[in-house]
């Protein structure tokens, strides 16, 4: 009983650390917005999830899972708005190019 129960601890730790090292490999994309001062906000959006992406002057970088994304680059006046859609691989990073916003 007590090998058993070793056993068991020992698979449930090894599993564990198996998703544990999937999640940390994860994918990315990376661009940026021209002009830098453009963007007030950038969202990447997949379905009923979403995150908030941050840049320093137009450039950004940002993880994401695999799939495919909308970014929503809310624009500063007078500047019109833009999304994108993007392909995300798993364990690759994924660079858009520049993203120009027009008046």
């Amino acid at each position: 009983m007590k090998n058993t129960l070793a056993t068991l601890i020992a698979i449930i730790i090894a599993v564990a650390s198996l998703h544990a090292f999937r999640a940390m490999q994860h994918a990315s994309v990376t661009g940026s917005v021209q002009p830098g001062y453009g963007a007030k906000n950038i969202w990447a959006i997949q379905g009923k999830d979403s995150t908030r992406i941050y840049s320093d002057n137009g450039t950004f970088t940002c993880s994401l899972k695999p799939g495919t994304w909308t970014l929503k680059i809310h624009a500063r006046s007078p500047l019109k708005d833009r999304d994108v859609e993007v392909l995300v691989q798993d364990r690759q990073t994924t660079d858009i190019g520049v993203i120009t916003l027009q008046q």
